[in-house]
Protein backbone atom coordinates (compact mmCIF):
# COMPACT_ATOMS: atom_id res chain seq x y z
CA UNK A 1 0.00 0.00 0.00
CA UNK A 2 1.44 3.42 -0.98
CA UNK A 3 2.75 5.63 1.80
CA UNK A 4 0.45 8.62 2.39
CA UNK A 5 1.30 12.19 3.24
CA UNK A 6 -0.51 11.65 6.56
CA UNK A 7 1.95 8.87 7.47
CA UNK A 8 4.90 11.09 6.59
CA UNK A 9 3.47 13.90 8.74
CA UNK A 10 2.87 11.54 11.68
CA UNK A 11 6.40 10.12 11.54
CA UNK A 12 7.96 13.59 11.23
CA UNK A 13 5.79 15.02 14.01
CA UNK A 14 4.38 17.84 11.87
CA UNK A 15 1.12 18.65 10.13
CA UNK A 16 0.17 17.54 6.63
CA UNK A 17 0.23 21.20 5.53
CA UNK A 18 3.87 21.44 6.67
CA UNK A 19 4.73 18.40 4.56
CA UNK A 20 2.90 19.99 1.64
CA UNK A 21 4.85 23.23 2.04
CA UNK A 22 8.08 21.24 2.17
CA UNK A 23 7.25 19.35 -1.02
CA UNK A 24 6.52 22.64 -2.78
CA UNK A 25 9.80 24.21 -1.69
CA UNK A 26 8.12 26.73 0.61
CA UNK A 27 10.74 26.84 3.36
CA UNK A 28 10.38 30.48 4.45
CA UNK A 29 8.88 29.73 7.88
CA UNK A 30 10.36 26.27 8.34
CA UNK A 31 13.42 25.61 10.48
CA UNK A 32 16.41 23.71 9.15
CA UNK A 33 15.88 20.95 11.72
CA UNK A 34 12.28 20.47 10.55
CA UNK A 35 13.38 20.30 6.92
CA UNK A 36 16.05 17.74 7.79
CA UNK A 37 13.61 15.61 9.77
CA UNK A 38 11.04 15.62 6.95
CA UNK A 39 13.69 14.73 4.37
CA UNK A 40 14.86 11.83 6.55
CA UNK A 41 11.33 10.45 6.97
CA UNK A 42 10.62 10.76 3.23
CA UNK A 43 13.82 8.82 2.49
CA UNK A 44 13.10 6.14 5.12
CA UNK A 45 9.54 5.58 3.88
CA UNK A 46 10.52 5.96 0.21
CA UNK A 47 7.59 8.36 -0.10
CA UNK A 48 6.58 9.37 -3.64
CA UNK A 49 4.05 12.21 -3.79
CA UNK A 50 1.18 11.83 -6.24
CA UNK A 51 2.30 14.55 -8.60
CA UNK A 52 -0.80 14.38 -10.80
CA UNK A 53 -3.24 14.64 -7.89
CA UNK A 54 -1.18 17.39 -6.27
CA UNK A 55 -1.08 19.31 -9.55
CA UNK A 56 -4.84 19.04 -10.05
CA UNK A 57 -5.51 20.24 -6.52
CA UNK A 58 -3.14 23.20 -6.84
CA UNK A 59 -3.94 23.80 -10.51
CA UNK A 60 -0.24 23.28 -11.23
CA UNK A 61 1.74 20.68 -13.15
CA UNK A 62 5.13 21.46 -11.58
CA UNK A 63 6.45 21.60 -15.13
CA UNK A 64 8.33 24.46 -16.79
CA UNK A 65 8.84 24.85 -20.54
CA UNK A 66 12.06 26.19 -22.03
CA UNK A 67 12.55 27.10 -25.69
CA UNK A 68 16.08 27.74 -26.97
CA UNK A 69 17.10 29.13 -30.34
CA UNK A 70 19.66 26.45 -31.22
CA UNK A 71 20.42 23.45 -29.02
CA UNK A 72 23.71 22.86 -30.91
CA UNK A 73 25.05 26.16 -29.60
CA UNK A 74 27.17 25.65 -26.44
CA UNK A 75 25.57 28.87 -25.17
CA UNK A 76 22.16 27.15 -25.19
CA UNK A 77 23.38 23.98 -23.47
CA UNK A 78 25.00 25.97 -20.65
CA UNK A 79 21.87 28.11 -20.24
CA UNK A 80 19.73 24.97 -20.02
CA UNK A 81 22.03 23.41 -17.44
CA UNK A 82 21.62 26.49 -15.23
CA UNK A 83 17.85 26.38 -15.68
CA UNK A 84 17.51 22.65 -15.10
CA UNK A 85 19.67 22.51 -11.97
CA UNK A 86 17.68 25.31 -10.36
CA UNK A 87 14.28 23.90 -11.31
CA UNK A 88 15.15 20.40 -10.16
CA UNK A 89 16.24 21.67 -6.76
CA UNK A 90 12.90 23.47 -6.44
CA UNK A 91 10.90 20.38 -7.44
CA UNK A 92 9.98 21.33 -11.02
CA UNK A 93 10.26 19.25 -14.18
CA UNK A 94 11.55 20.72 -17.44
CA UNK A 95 10.29 20.31 -21.01
CA UNK A 96 12.99 21.47 -23.43
CA UNK A 97 12.21 22.60 -26.99
CA UNK A 98 14.63 23.59 -29.76
CA UNK A 99 13.24 26.25 -32.13
CA UNK A 100 16.15 26.22 -34.61
CA UNK A 101 15.74 30.01 -34.99
CA UNK A 102 12.48 29.24 -36.82
CA UNK A 103 9.56 31.53 -35.84
CA UNK A 104 6.94 28.99 -37.01
CA UNK A 105 8.54 26.18 -35.02
CA UNK A 106 8.80 28.46 -32.00
CA UNK A 107 5.12 29.41 -32.27
CA UNK A 108 4.11 25.73 -32.43
CA UNK A 109 6.19 24.96 -29.35
CA UNK A 110 4.70 27.85 -27.37
CA UNK A 111 1.18 26.65 -28.18
CA UNK A 112 2.07 23.04 -27.37
CA UNK A 113 3.53 23.97 -23.98
CA UNK A 114 0.49 26.07 -23.12
CA UNK A 115 -1.76 23.13 -24.05
CA UNK A 116 0.26 20.97 -21.65
CA UNK A 117 -0.57 23.51 -18.92
CA UNK A 118 3.01 24.33 -17.98
CA UNK A 119 3.43 26.49 -14.89
CA UNK A 120 5.90 28.84 -16.59
CA UNK A 121 8.00 29.47 -19.70
CA UNK A 122 11.62 30.50 -20.25
CA UNK A 123 12.32 31.44 -23.84
CA UNK A 124 15.28 32.46 -25.98
CA UNK A 125 12.91 33.85 -28.60
CA UNK A 126 13.30 34.55 -32.30
CA UNK A 127 11.64 37.92 -31.71
CA UNK A 128 8.90 37.18 -34.24
CA UNK A 129 6.21 35.93 -31.85
CA UNK A 130 6.19 38.68 -29.24
CA UNK A 131 2.40 39.25 -29.32
CA UNK A 132 1.82 35.53 -28.63
CA UNK A 133 4.40 35.50 -25.83
CA UNK A 134 2.82 38.61 -24.28
CA UNK A 135 -0.58 36.89 -24.40
CA UNK A 136 0.82 33.77 -22.69
CA UNK A 137 2.39 35.96 -20.01
CA UNK A 138 -1.05 37.20 -18.98
CA UNK A 139 -1.84 33.77 -17.51
CA UNK A 140 1.50 31.95 -17.31
CA UNK A 141 4.73 33.62 -16.13
CA UNK A 142 7.32 34.05 -18.86
CA UNK A 143 11.01 34.96 -18.60
CA UNK A 144 12.97 36.07 -21.66
CA UNK A 145 16.61 35.00 -21.68
CA UNK A 146 19.32 36.62 -23.84
CA UNK A 147 16.62 38.66 -25.52
CA UNK A 148 15.01 42.04 -24.97
CA UNK A 149 11.42 42.98 -25.77
CA UNK A 150 10.58 46.10 -23.72
CA UNK A 151 7.28 46.53 -25.57
CA UNK A 152 5.76 43.41 -23.98
CA UNK A 153 6.75 43.99 -20.31
CA UNK A 154 8.20 40.58 -19.42
CA UNK A 155 10.86 39.54 -16.91
CA UNK A 156 14.19 39.48 -18.71
CA UNK A 157 17.69 38.08 -18.15
CA UNK A 158 20.32 39.31 -20.54
CA UNK A 159 23.94 40.41 -20.85
CA UNK A 160 25.38 43.84 -21.61
CA UNK A 161 26.26 43.11 -25.24
CA UNK A 162 27.36 46.68 -25.96
CA UNK A 163 29.86 46.54 -23.11
CA UNK A 164 31.23 43.23 -24.35
CA UNK A 165 31.69 44.50 -27.90
CA UNK A 166 33.44 47.64 -26.64
CA UNK A 167 35.84 45.45 -24.66
CA UNK A 168 36.52 43.38 -27.78
CA UNK A 169 37.18 46.31 -30.11
CA UNK A 170 39.19 48.21 -27.48
CA UNK A 171 41.38 45.14 -27.01
CA UNK A 172 42.00 44.66 -30.73
CA UNK A 173 42.88 48.32 -31.10
CA UNK A 174 45.21 48.10 -28.08
CA UNK A 175 47.25 45.36 -29.77
CA UNK A 176 47.59 47.42 -32.94
CA UNK A 177 44.61 46.59 -35.16
CA UNK A 178 42.96 49.33 -37.19
CA UNK A 179 41.20 47.26 -39.85
CA UNK A 180 38.59 45.19 -38.01
CA UNK A 181 35.84 43.18 -39.72
CA UNK A 182 32.80 41.56 -38.11
CA UNK A 183 31.04 38.30 -38.96
CA UNK A 184 27.48 37.87 -37.68
CA UNK A 185 24.35 35.80 -38.10
CA UNK A 186 21.24 37.55 -39.51
CA UNK A 187 20.01 40.05 -36.93
CA UNK A 188 16.69 41.48 -38.16
CA UNK A 189 14.65 40.37 -35.11
CA UNK A 190 17.30 39.09 -32.68
CA UNK A 191 18.03 41.85 -30.14
CA UNK A 192 21.56 40.84 -28.98
CA UNK A 193 22.76 40.37 -32.56
CA UNK A 194 21.49 43.81 -33.53
CA UNK A 195 23.01 45.33 -30.38
CA UNK A 196 26.39 43.79 -31.19
CA UNK A 197 26.37 45.14 -34.74
CA UNK A 198 25.43 48.61 -33.50
CA UNK A 199 28.05 48.44 -30.76
CA UNK A 200 30.69 47.37 -33.30
CA UNK A 201 29.94 50.42 -35.41
CA UNK A 202 29.94 52.70 -32.35
CA UNK A 203 33.21 51.27 -31.06
CA UNK A 204 34.90 51.84 -34.41
CA UNK A 205 33.65 55.42 -34.40
CA UNK A 206 34.91 55.86 -30.84
CA UNK A 207 38.42 55.00 -32.06
CA UNK A 208 37.96 57.15 -35.18
CA UNK A 209 38.11 54.09 -37.38
CA UNK A 210 35.91 53.95 -40.49
CA UNK A 211 33.00 51.52 -40.73
CA UNK A 212 33.14 49.63 -44.03
CA UNK A 213 29.94 47.93 -45.10
CA UNK A 214 31.85 45.20 -46.98
CA UNK A 215 33.59 44.25 -43.73
CA UNK A 216 30.30 43.53 -41.97
CA UNK A 217 29.77 39.93 -43.08
CA UNK A 218 26.27 38.48 -42.65
CA UNK A 219 26.04 34.71 -42.87
CA UNK A 220 23.68 31.91 -41.98
CA UNK A 221 26.60 30.19 -40.26
CA UNK A 222 27.18 27.40 -42.78
CA UNK A 223 30.90 26.69 -42.79
CA UNK A 224 31.14 26.53 -46.59
CA UNK A 225 29.45 29.92 -46.90
CA UNK A 226 31.69 31.38 -44.18
CA UNK A 227 34.78 30.05 -45.96
CA UNK A 228 33.71 31.57 -49.28
CA UNK A 229 33.14 34.98 -47.71
CA UNK A 230 36.42 34.86 -45.80
CA UNK A 231 38.27 33.87 -48.98
CA UNK A 232 37.01 37.04 -50.61
CA UNK A 233 37.82 39.08 -47.51
CA UNK A 234 41.31 37.90 -46.49
CA UNK A 235 42.34 35.17 -48.90
CA UNK A 236 43.85 37.33 -51.59
CA UNK A 237 46.77 38.49 -49.47
CA UNK A 238 47.34 41.30 -47.01
CA UNK A 239 46.68 44.75 -48.41
CA UNK A 240 44.92 47.92 -47.39
CA UNK A 241 41.54 46.51 -48.37
CA UNK A 242 41.90 43.45 -46.15
CA UNK A 243 41.09 43.46 -42.42
CA UNK A 244 43.80 42.39 -40.00
CA UNK A 245 41.27 41.25 -37.37
CA UNK A 246 37.84 39.61 -37.32
CA UNK A 247 35.30 40.02 -34.54
CA UNK A 248 32.82 37.11 -34.40
CA UNK A 249 29.33 37.82 -33.05
CA UNK A 250 28.84 34.47 -31.25
CA UNK A 251 30.60 31.18 -30.62
CA UNK A 252 29.09 29.27 -33.57
CA UNK A 253 30.39 31.98 -35.89
CA UNK A 254 33.78 31.91 -34.15
CA UNK A 255 34.02 28.14 -34.63
CA UNK A 256 33.16 28.43 -38.33
CA UNK A 257 35.63 31.29 -38.84
CA UNK A 258 38.49 29.46 -37.10
CA UNK A 259 37.84 26.24 -39.05
CA UNK A 260 37.62 28.13 -42.35
CA UNK A 261 40.83 30.08 -41.75
CA UNK A 262 42.72 26.92 -40.81
CA UNK A 263 41.50 25.12 -43.96
CA UNK A 264 42.55 28.18 -45.98
CA UNK A 265 45.96 28.02 -44.24
CA UNK A 266 45.50 31.58 -43.06
CA UNK A 267 47.60 31.83 -39.91
CA UNK A 268 45.95 33.11 -36.71
CA UNK A 269 47.06 35.67 -35.52
CA UNK A 270 50.03 36.16 -37.88
CA UNK A 271 47.88 37.02 -40.88
CA UNK A 272 44.53 37.76 -39.28
CA UNK A 273 43.46 37.91 -35.64
CA UNK A 274 40.19 36.45 -34.31
CA UNK A 275 38.13 37.46 -31.28
CA UNK A 276 34.76 35.90 -30.46
CA UNK A 277 31.73 36.82 -28.39
CA UNK A 278 31.01 33.79 -26.15
CA UNK A 279 33.39 31.25 -24.70
CA UNK A 280 33.22 27.48 -25.28
CA UNK A 281 35.11 24.44 -24.03
CA UNK A 282 37.83 24.08 -26.64
CA UNK A 283 38.39 27.80 -27.28
CA UNK A 284 41.36 27.78 -24.91
CA UNK A 285 42.64 24.37 -26.04
CA UNK A 286 43.15 24.90 -29.78
CA UNK A 287 46.23 26.58 -31.24
CA UNK A 288 46.24 29.46 -30.83
CA UNK A 289 43.82 29.74 -27.87
CA UNK A 290 40.97 32.04 -28.87
CA UNK A 291 40.46 35.36 -27.11
CA UNK A 292 36.78 35.76 -26.26
CA UNK A 293 34.21 37.92 -24.52
CA UNK A 294 32.65 35.43 -22.10
CA UNK A 295 29.12 35.57 -20.77
CA UNK A 296 28.20 34.09 -17.34
CA UNK A 297 25.88 31.69 -19.13
CA UNK A 298 25.16 29.17 -16.37
CA UNK A 299 24.40 32.04 -13.97
CA UNK A 300 22.00 33.52 -16.53
CA UNK A 301 20.07 30.25 -16.73
CA UNK A 302 20.07 29.96 -12.95
CA UNK A 303 18.74 33.51 -12.56
CA UNK A 304 15.99 33.03 -15.15
CA UNK A 305 14.73 29.95 -13.32
CA UNK A 306 14.88 31.72 -9.96
CA UNK A 307 12.86 34.64 -11.32
CA UNK A 308 10.22 32.28 -12.67
CA UNK A 309 9.99 30.38 -9.38
CA UNK A 310 9.61 33.67 -7.53
CA UNK A 311 6.62 34.56 -9.73
CA UNK A 312 5.05 31.17 -9.13
CA UNK A 313 5.43 31.43 -5.37
CA UNK A 314 4.01 34.95 -5.28
CA UNK A 315 1.40 35.13 -8.08
CA UNK A 316 0.02 38.40 -6.73
CA UNK A 317 3.34 40.24 -6.83
CA UNK A 318 3.33 43.38 -9.03
CA UNK A 319 3.50 42.68 -12.74
CA UNK A 320 6.25 45.27 -13.27
CA UNK A 321 8.92 43.30 -15.12
CA UNK A 322 12.30 42.62 -13.55
CA UNK A 323 15.29 43.25 -15.81
CA UNK A 324 18.59 41.57 -14.89
CA UNK A 325 21.65 42.43 -16.97
CA UNK A 326 24.87 40.48 -16.46
CA UNK A 327 28.30 41.84 -17.34
CA UNK A 328 30.57 40.00 -19.81
CA UNK A 329 34.30 39.45 -19.30
CA UNK A 330 37.15 39.69 -21.79
CA UNK A 331 39.35 36.58 -21.61
CA UNK A 332 42.70 37.39 -23.23
CA UNK A 333 44.42 34.44 -24.87
CA UNK A 334 46.60 34.46 -27.99
CA UNK A 335 44.43 34.82 -31.10
CA UNK A 336 44.88 38.60 -31.38
CA UNK A 337 48.68 38.68 -31.24
CA UNK A 338 48.65 39.36 -27.49
CA UNK A 339 52.06 37.77 -26.91
CA UNK A 340 53.83 40.14 -29.24
CA UNK A 341 51.94 43.27 -28.19
CA UNK A 342 51.79 42.63 -24.42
Amino acid sequence: MPVTIAEVARRAGVSKSTISRYLNGMYEHMGADTQERIAQVIAELDYRPNTLARGLKQKRTHTIGAIVANILNPFSTSIIRGIEDTLQEAGFNLILCNADDDPAKERDYVNMLVDKQIDGLIINTTGCNNPLIAQVNQQTPVVLIDRKAPEINIDTVTVDSACGVRQAIDHMVSVGHRRIAMVTLPYDHISPRLERVQAYQAALAGHRLPFREEWLIRTGGDETEVAAKLQALVGAGSHENSPTAIFCANNLITMSVVRALKKMRVAIPDKVSVLGFDDWDWAELIEPPITVVAQPVYAMGNKAAMMLIKRLKAPRMPKKPAIVMFQPELLKRKSCGEQEAE
